[in-house]
């Protein structure tokens, strides 16, 4: 028979307590609203019946192996890492409490529980129209200051994602999320690998914004040369990081799963099934081609028709809106153009649609990757 023991950090409260007599009762019931899952990991955000703040309830399944008997589990080791960042000086959203589940000395589950913050992350705000420029420029130099302050007091944030820093528009941040995080001596040349990880996420900031981030972080306003080199060691980070990322892309399109289905012959991805689409008619090795490089296309974000199902004969693509605004094409296609030019060139030409989000690649095997 399993068992699960629990440890309180902070102020006890009714929602919390119904957490420690029953969890599966309070995940499954009205008030909890559980994310996508992702890997072994559960995400819920639950709400607080009496009007407290809602809380958040990570449920990590215990890893395979003898490694369920000698590991500490996932929630433990957030909870630790978060109460060493907060030492080292940094506001972090510290766990209130979290848990294990054990059958004789075996992990089954760890759950940890974080108070929701009311404050927006730095994607939501720069991705906000309604941000202002000041507001902006004042944000991105905050969080400049701010990720230079980490990595020289050794917190190595592997996953550097935007959505990961709460802030309000005066700059006051407070960190989140530390199951990937790891603390040591200040970064060397890791913190390039780093700051090249931000490059991956689409932050709706100009090359511009880039630059000066870069130089609020350097801290070396008249040194151009530094500015280059370090814009240089992000680049190369960057490229390796996207060929990891391409060659993870390449096994996900024939790995059924939780996004990859698979029926006879027939690949698709789920959740797109009703889908419109367009019918390219390749032949079984041309279409297998263009159904990994447009899950390639996906993975790096580049502006290309989304697949939808393959089989024998062909490859599914996803119809995109359209836009009717022709006066914008060329321009919008030059943008695109740029977009793909780090990853390898055009063997002919392409051909584009244009939506409200920008042109799209239609022919997915006129680009050649180069990673």
């Amino acid at each position: 028979m399993s068992a699960m023991r629990w440890w309180i950090d902070g102020t006890p409260t009714p929602l919390l307590a119904a957490l420690e007599r029953d969890p599966n009762a309070v995940l499954a019931g009205p008030g909890s609203t559980p994310r996508e899952r992702t890997g072994r990991k559960r995400f819920y955000r639950v709400e607080d019946p009496e009007g407290g703040p809602a809380l958040y309830v990570k449920s990590f399944q215990g890893p395979r192996g003898a490694a369920a008997w000698l590991r500490r589990s996932r929630a433990r080791r957030e909870a630790r890492i978060a109460r060493r960042v907060a030492e080292r000086g940094f506001a972090a959203a510290r766990p209130i409490a979290w848990a294990e589940e054990r059958r004789a000395g075996r992990l089954l589950r760890s759950l940890v529980v974080i108070p929701e913050r009311p404050l927006r992350n730095l994607r939501a705000w720069l991705s906000d129209p309604a941000t202002a420029g000041a507001t902006r420029r004042r944000l991105l130099q905050s969080f400049a200051g701010l990720m230079r302050r980490l990595h020289d007091a050794g917190v190595d944030q592997d996953n550097s994602s935007p959505k990961n820093f709460l802030v309000d528009p005066e700059g006051d941040w407070v960190l989140i999320d530390f199951e990937r995080c790891r603390l040591g001596r200040p970064l060397g040349t890791r913190r390039w690998t780093l700051l090249a990880k931000l490059q991956r996420h689409d932050l709706g900031v100009s090359n511009s914004e880039r630059l000066r981030f870069l130089r609020s972080y350097l801290d070396q306003d008249g040194e151009r040369l530094g500015r280059r080199e370090a814009w240089a060691k992000i680049a190369r980070a960057f490229l390796a990081i996207r060929r990891r990322d391409a060659r993870h892309a390449t096994r996900a399109a024939f790995r059924p799963g939780r996004r990859i289905g698979r029926d006879g012959r027939t690949w698709y991805v789920k959740g797109r099934e009703q889908a419109p689409v367009i019918r390219l008619s390749l032949g079984p090795a041309r279409s297998r081609a263009v159904w990994t490089l447009c899950h390639v296309y996906e993975r790096l974000r580049l502006p290309a028709l989304r697949p939808v199902r393959l089989d024998d004969q062909g490859v599914d693509l996803q119809v995109p809106e359209l836009d009717e605004h022709a006066m914008e094409f060329h321009g919008a296609v030059a943008r695109a153009r740029r977009r793909f030019e780090p990853y390898g060139s055009f063997v002919r030409e392409p051909q584009w649609a244009l939506t409200p989000s920008g042109a799209v690649l239609l022919t997915p095997d006129a680009f050649r990757l180069r990673l």
